[in-house]
């Protein structure tokens, strides 16, 4: 809500990049309709001496284009953007129903072994994605994170359908395929014992039982009813995940845990901010303003910035966060994640 401009911008690039309709394309990841990851420049890029381009193995990057246009919209109040990209927000619900299996699967999908980056989320590292004891899924993978934001992206596409594209039969299909999805992921995600959801399905269906910070972004899309909204929220507060200086992406204590793993237990940022956004969503503002206040302690003891991701040590063994070695000093998320969380504390 802080900065528009940077939105739009962003938007108007993500659609000029957007997969087209080319059965002849490149790269077998670039399903018509879907937002691309990366995008690369310059000779070696030219003369094929890395892999892409444009590099359009993520499952996330086209239902977050759809939420950012809709959250756009929402706290502008500007219309005229949405009616220019509908085509380009169509092409990607598409996707996401066609292609990305929410149609025929029931979820947003990806293969864990089909080239490019080990997962096809923020979480891309080849162990990111595991069971409780560390094991490894193979083939489709549907991890939780990414069916929160198909969760709120149809739901967002599907007020923009009624309040800019007039558009009541296609906001109703968008709103009933979000319920949908809402109803399947709390019936196949949940761990009873654990009170938890799973961190994704394994080709088979069945669940990967590890704790991670992943239902914190669900959380912030909204997907999860009230009452498991808050069960989760308040365990994401617990020592076992948050360390002092953040929530962990793995809960301490199980064998995939390591405070040094890069998606198996360091603290990121923007993990967090997300979080914190979930937390204040669904009215735990205590548990979001520990999360801002741990961020905004260790910012005042690393020179007032924050790395992409610290060690995942607690705070009663590190009076400082201790960093990460694979850490980037600049980050745009990072950037944005104190905006994040000033939102989440309410302004204050």
């Amino acid at each position: 809500p802080y900065r528009a401009a940077p939105a739009a911008a962003t938007l108007l690039a993500l659609a000029a990049t957007q997969a087209p309709d080319d059965p002849d394309a490149a790269d077998p990841a670039a399903r018509p309709g879907r937002i691309v990851h990366e995008v690369r420049h310059g000779e070696l890029a030219h003369f094929g001496q890395v892999p892409y381009g444009r590099y359009y193995g993520s499952v996330d990057a086209t239902p977050l284009f759809l939420v950012l246009l809709g959250a756009y919209t929402e706290q502008t109040g500007q219309a005229a953007l949405a009616r220019r990209l509908e085509p380009h927000a169509r092409a990607a619900v598409g996707w996401m129903l066609d292609h990305g299996g929410l149609a025929t699967s029931g979820y947003l999908l990806h293969r864990a072994d089909e080239g490019g980056h080990a997962h096809h989320h923020w979480k891309d590292s080849p162990g990111a994605l595991c069971r409780a004891d560390g094991s490894r899924p193979v083939g489709a993978v549907t991890s939780a994170g990414a069916q929160g934001y198909a969760y709120d992206a149809l739901r967002r596409t599907a007020q923009l359908a009624r309040t800019v594209w007039a558009d009541e039969p296609y906001a109703d299909l968008c709103d009933q395929a979000a319920a949908d999805l809402r109803d399947r992921f709390q019936r196949d995600f949940w761990l009873e014992p654990q009170g938890f959801p799973a961190l994704a399905l394994d080709a088979d269906g069945r669940p990967l039982d590890a704790l991670a910070s992943d239902a914190g972004h669900l959380l912030w899309s909204g997907l999860l009813d009230k009452e498991y909204g808050e069960v989760v929220g308040r365990r994401l507060l617990e020592p076992d995940f948050f360390s002092g200086w953040g929530v962990r992406t793995l809960a301490a204590g199980q064998p995939a845990y390591h405070p040094l793993g890069y998606h198996r237990g360091a603290v990121w940022p923007h993990d967090n901010a997300l979080a914190a956004l979930g937390l204040a969503r669904y009215g735990l503002h205590d548990e979001a303003r520990r999360v801002a206040a741990a961020f905004a302690e260790a910012a005042a003891l690393t020179g007032g910035g924050l790395p992409s991701v610290a060690a995942g040590y607690d705070r009663s063994d590190s009076p400082a966060p201790v960093p990460h070695p694979y850490a980037s000093v600049r980050e745009s998320r990072v950037a944005a994640t104190p905006l994040a969380l000033l939102t989440a504390v309410g302004g204050v």
